[in-house]
């Protein structure tokens, strides 16, 4: 709890020196604004400092302050879309808003909560009023102050924000000293200093590592920080949107700039909103989409080169480039004829695009067109990129790409290939020798595997991924290993030809054509005083194009792994729903083809059978009569791999393995017993019994025999006894037909017969008569209008092919 509380603080302090920092600086804008209304530029930034305080304030449960800056960002975008001018009044109004704010902060700052009260009278000043154009100074008792009185309160809590430019200049110096040390440490070495000189230096090298620490606290922080909130923004919002969503981070290690820190917080927010908001689907559509009824939000951090990648990536719908064209053309954001010349990277990046949104409608989570301009603004103004990776259909992955500032790292020397380089010390997890007993390399297809104490790594040779030849100095017998870890659920094995030592190293960026190589993270000068070129562990990685997951790596636990998965495959999953009767039942995964959402309209009835109608086709339905109302129905498509039956149901509630104790019904019918889930009973349907109710209408047969009507002089056959043949399972071919095919029964219309005797082959013959009774004991013919002796007449024919 201690320590919950403390990271509580933590984003508490931070919140209050951001807003504090936007309240200042929203002042000025107000009132530039106010003097030249037609400003979008200025009225957008307004917005966007409010709707900042908003998003901010919603996941520290601050309601106060939530609920003061949505007020302001309502009337704000009232004047965005034209619908509300700005005038004094409403100025004056957030002007007030931005003072209690300030009194708000002030007190959360002082207390630690946010102090109970009412601010309707601040927020009921917000009201357009007719004819209103000067506003007093004073709303609603709240005394309007000077710009530069509006940060004034906000000096109580227990931080102080230092300048960054004196930060920068502290951390040059620092890195100055901690270069100095190095090159004092080889002079010391190559003189041959007396005990005590060595033992002043060592002292003096503890207080300027202490310092070096220190200042890198002041200005470096753990990624995993930035990641703290987003696990409570996704349960509260993905059970606000009754939506199951599973988060996941990694990379929490990776360390950033403090100020890099605070400008991509907000933005970070925004996206991972937005997935859950427009990203992820309703269950229902993933069900219909074939993907796992919970979805998958990740947010993953790395070191890559001079920079830092954060990627938000969700397994959504991803992005529609023309539904994007289709928002920004209604929007006026461009025209049609710009919309036309668009290709497929700029059709995406309308997203970024002030006053743009994808949301059907405005809510409090998002759809005011704020959140992807936020983003691209403050990345941009630290250096960034943002980048997206779209899979229509399938998910997309917002990557923001932030450069490293100057660094002091711990750092292992290594040699290859003649030359000395740096791999950072916190990616290290094991060194040892690669002749040593409990190593083993084994070539496997093109690559090398390494087998230490029975777990394996692939195996990198640092001179094969650089392109370098083997130094001739080097000894081959004693290489050693590197056992790295670029990131969470990756390693490998790195093979040098020898350790140098371990060292303090001040990091700077190596040229731009080195830095493009991605398999260099910057440069550095060690205390020989040498250039060093610092290698990017996961740039290796990349380069080399191998797979270094950890799982299932280890040889005891690869079929483990495996049985596992066989048995995961092999259980049965069932898909829970809420019946039309507000039932919850189940349904095995296996038998369901999709779910369909249909017009109520396109359900219709027919010879006392409730049928739909999608698209092309017509399938039952199980349901004993028309749904009344208008709208639409979600169908469960039970699909027995030749037939379709649809359920309707009122909503799909989840996808869970199916228990093994089942409870079987006392007789056959729509229920085929009863299973406990999650301790509650749940219903199972009996497939089995719905597709038998349904099995004459719905089964096609495996194949339709032929039957050739011959001698259809007068149409009848054609007209008359062809629908019935069809409706009994048969192709039906006129005897005028150019169709080659052998018949497997000829229909002879005439009671002679002499018109069928040039069939041979061994067809079977079937001749029709016109007269009620039979010419004799002889005749064989059938009564054309006896419906059932000519179906059993053909069914002896074609022996028992059709039904």
């Amino acid at each position: 709890m201690g320590r919950t509380d403390t990271a509580m603080d933590d984003l508490l302090n931070d919140f209050l020196a951001e807003t504090a920092e936007i309240l200042a600086e929203a002042g000025g804008a107000i009132v530039a604004w106010e003097a030249d209304p037609a400003d979008r530029a200025q009225l957008d930034a307004i917005f966007r400092f409010v709707h900042t305080i908003k998003g901010s304030s919603g996941f520290l449960a601050l309601p106060r302050v939530t609920a003061l800056s949505h007020a302001a960002e309502d009337a704000l975008d009232q004047v965005r879309r034209g619908n509300r001018v700005a005038n004094a009044a409403l100025v004056t109004g957030v002007l007030g808003i931005v003072d209690r704010l300030n009194e708000l902060c002030a007190a959360l700052g002082r207390d630690g909560t946010e102090p109970a009260g009412d601010d309707r009278d601040v927020i009921g000043a917000l009201a357009e009023r007719a004819g209103e154009e000067n506003a007093s100074l004073e709303i609603a008792g709240v005394p309007l102050r000077r710009e530069d009185d509006l940060g004034a309160d906000l000096q109580g809590w227990r931080s102080i924000r230092v300048p960054l430019p004196l930060l920068d200049s502290v951390m040059t110096g620092v890195t100055d000293i901690v270069l100095a040390r190095n090159e004092f440490a080889r002079m010391l070495r190559e003189s041959g200093a007396d005990l005590s000189l060595i033992a002043s230096f060592d002292r003096l090298s503890d207080s300027i590592a202490g310092m070096r620490q220190s200042v890198s606290q002041m200005r470096m922080q753990r990624i995993d920080k930035l990641f703290a909130p987003l696990p409570r923004v996704v349960r509260d919002l993905a059970q606000d949107m009754g939506k199951k969503i599973a988060f996941q981070t990694s990379g929490g290690e990776v360390e950033l700039d403090r100020e890099m820190m605070e400008n991509i917080r907000d933005p970070l927010i925004h996206i991972v909103r937005n997935a859950i908001d427009h990203g992820v689907e309703p269950l229902e559509d993933r069900v219909a989409a074939g993907k796992e009824i919970t979805a998958t939000i990740s947010v993953s951090a790395r070191q890559s080169g001079n920079q830092i990648e954060i990627e938000i990536r969700d397994d959504g719908r991803g992005l529609s480039p023309d539904a994007l064209v289709a928002k920004a053309v209604a929007a006026r954001l461009v025209t049609a004829a710009e919309a036309r010349a668009l290709g497929p990277k700029e059709k995406l990046e309308l997203i970024f695009r002030p006053g743009f949104s994808t949301a059907a409608k405005v809510t409090a989570i998002s759809g005011r067109g704020v959140g992807m301009d936020i983003v691209k603004a403050n990345v941009e103004k630290i250096g960034g990129v943002v980048e997206l990776r779209n899979d229509e259909g399938r998910g997309l992955a917002i990557l923001l790409r932030v450069p490293m500032t100057l660094t002091i790292i711990s750092g292992l020397m290594v040699r290859a290939a003649g030359q000395y380089f740096a791999v950072p010390r916190g990616a290290v997890r094991e060194i040892l020798l690669e002749g040593a007993d409990t190593v083993r390399i084994d070539r496997v297809g093109g690559g090398e595997l390494a087998t230490v104490r029975g777990k394996q790594y692939p195996l990198l040779r640092l001179e094969a991924v650089l392109g370098r030849e083997r130094h001739q100095d080097d000894d081959v017998d004693d290489r050693a290993l590197v056992i790295v870890r670029p990131g969470q659920g990756q390693s490998y094995a790195l093979s040098v030809s020898a350790i140098h030592d371990q060292e303090e190293l001040v990091i700077k960026p190596a040229a731009p054509m080195i830095m493009a190589t991605g398999l260099y993270a910057g440069t550095t000068l060690p205390d020989n005083g040498r250039p060093v070129l610092l290698l990017d562990v996961q740039g290796l990685l990349a380069a080399a194009a191998i797979d270094a997951n950890e799982a299932g790596r280890s040889q005891g636990q690869a079929a483990e792994a495996e049985a596992e998965t066989v048995a995961a495959r092999n259980a049965a999953q069932l898909l829970l729903f809420r019946d039309t009767n507000a039932r919850i039942r189940g349904v095995r995964l296996s038998v369901i083809e999709r779910v369909e959402e249909v017009p109520v309209s396109s359900l219709f009835e027919s010879a006392g059978r409730i049928q739909v109608r999608v698209g092309e086709d017509i399938f039952p339905v199980h349901a004993a009569a028309l749904p009344g109302g208008e709208g639409t129905l979600k169908l469960l498509r039970l699909y027995d791999g030749q037939a379709v039956l649809c359920y309707p149901i009122a909503e799909v509630i989840d996808i869970v393995r199916l228990p093994d104790a089942v409870q079987p019904s006392a007789a056959p019918g729509l229920i085929a017993g009863v299973v406990l889930v999650g301790g509650e009973p749940v219903e199972l349907l009996d497939p089995f019994w719905l597709m038998e109710q349904y099995a004459a209408v719905a089964a096609p047969a495996q194949r339709q025999p032929i039957c050739r009507l011959a001698d259809d002089r007068d149409g009848w056959g054609d007209n008359f006894l062809a629908p019935i043949l069809r409706g009994a399972g048969y192709r039906v071919i006129a005897d005028g037909d150019p169709s080659d095919e052998a018949p497997d029964v000829l229909l002879c219309l005439t009671g002679d017969g002499e018109a069928c005797s040039h069939i041979g082959g061994g067809v079977p013959v079937i001749r029709l008569r016109a007269a009620i009774a039979a010419t004799g004991p002889e005749d064989e013919s059938v009564y054309r209008y006896d419906r059932q002796a000519l179906l059993d007449a053909m069914r002896r024919s074609v022996g028992g092919e059709a039904a």
